[in-house]
């Protein structure tokens, strides 16, 4: 797959990640209480916490997305590569935990339904693999 595909793939998920931030602010400005995310209840620290997340996966994004060269790779691009990818995989074994474990995934009284979880698995596990492979690539 071309950078340029990746770049665009990139683009697009930073763009979902971000929507998520907003929700959680928005969760907490309306101050909706408790949310659960595989059985455990999430307060507004936990909410906190996942917005946090989800600034350094943007971070990444971004940078990923419009920040990386055309040409060669320097050392300090594939660490970032390898991180990404060690990111993208934890995402896509985190998403293949829960359908292996049918663990239940509730956003106030919103019950998410597993195949998000497929897609999400097959997106960050396509990311993850890409990002591993760009680290070979000089």
């Amino acid at each position: 797959m071309h950078k340029k595909t990746l770049r665009e793939i990139a683009k697009f998920l930073s763009g979902l990640i971000l929507g998520d931030f907003l929700a959680g602010w928005w969760f907490l400005a309306k101050d909706m209480g408790s949310a659960s995310l595989f059985g455990i209840q999430f307060s507004n620290r936990g909410i906190i916490l996942g917005m946090i997340f989800d600034i350094i996966l943007i971070a990444f994004l971004v940078h990923y997305a419009w920040r990386m060269k055309e040409t060669g790779h320097t050392s300090g691009e594939r660490l970032f590569h390898r991180v990404a990818g060690i990111i993208f995989g934890i995402v896509a074994l985190a998403h293949l935990g829960r359908l292996i474990f049918n663990l239940p995934i509730n956003l106030l009284s919103w019950n998410t339904p597993y195949w998000v979880s497929g897609i999400a698995a097959i997106i960050a596990g396509f990311l993850s693999y890409a990002s591993f492979r760009m680290t070979k690539q000089d």
